[in-house]
């Protein structure tokens, strides 16, 4: 298992693809900056819970989870070595997990890491509630590993699929619409943010309680590895 993380690791980190996210990840840093150098009639607390809402929860976790997940079994699926990987006698959840947990470490620790420097620098250095946006964004990027990679395995059109899920579905549709709300991943995530830390996202309306949103989480991405982890054992592989 440590020797096809560390190779995912190698794999998803190298490219530029890992420009790309470093990018990304800095923009709710430097707005944070931003904020702090120049005058604004918005308060601190707001202008966290909107960097934490429309950016980095609703943009950049999803887009770069998106982007990685998608991508764990991607080398082996385009040079037909997935084949070798499937014939070890290993079990599937052996091969799954690992993929995980590097799609996980490259994309979720970097953006969970900008959140808090984020909030930490717009809150004046304050820990409490850029340690509970950390966190709860790790929570999300853990649920978005587990769909999307199931969605790579799955799919020739994974990136197509989860775009829709991120703009249709999360932005639009359970972001109006009380009855999805329950079956969306950034809910999820702002829910675990505000659970943890009462004064953080306080100025939006969420109906998600952070024990229901931590068991809606669990579920994703048990069910969704566990999607996976079939999937590898029913496909055709080269």
């Amino acid at each position: 298992m440590i020797a096809i993380f560390a190779l995912t690791l190698r794999q998803l980190a190298g490219g530029r693809r890992l420009w790309l996210v470093l990018g990304l990840v800095a923009l709710p840093v430097l707005a944070a900056v931003l904020f702090r150098v120049a005058d604004s009639t918005t308060t601190s607390a707001r202008f966290a819970d909107n960097i934490t809402r429309m950016l980095v929860g609703s943009a950049i976790l999803p887009l770069v989870m998106l982007l990685f997940a998608t991508s764990a079994f991607g080398n082996e699926l385009v040079d037909r070595t997935l084949g070798y990987l499937a014939l070890k006698p290993i079990a599937r959840w052996r091969i799954v997990l690992p993929k995980l947990a590097a799609a996980f470490a490259v994309g979720g620790l970097p953006v969970a890491a900008s959140g808090f420097l984020a909030v930490a620098l717009v809150d004046g250095g304050a820990l409490g509630g850029a340690l509970a946006t950390g966190l709860g964004l790790l929570v999300g990027a853990a649920a978005y590993a587990a769909v999307f990679t199931w969605a790579g395995l799955a799919t020739r059109h994974a990136l197509l699929i989860g775009l829709v899920y991120v703009f249709v579905w999360e932005a639009t549709l359970a972001a109006y619409l009380d009855g999805v709300r329950f079956l969306s991943i950034r809910r999820y995530t702002l829910a675990v943010i505000h659970g943890l830390d009462a004064t953080r996202l306080a100025t939006i309306d969420n109906p998600l309680s952070a024990g229901a949103a931590l068991v809606a989480a669990a579920i994703v991405i048990a069910g969704f590895t566990a999607l996976a982890v079939r999937k590898l054992v029913r496909m055709d592989v080269p």
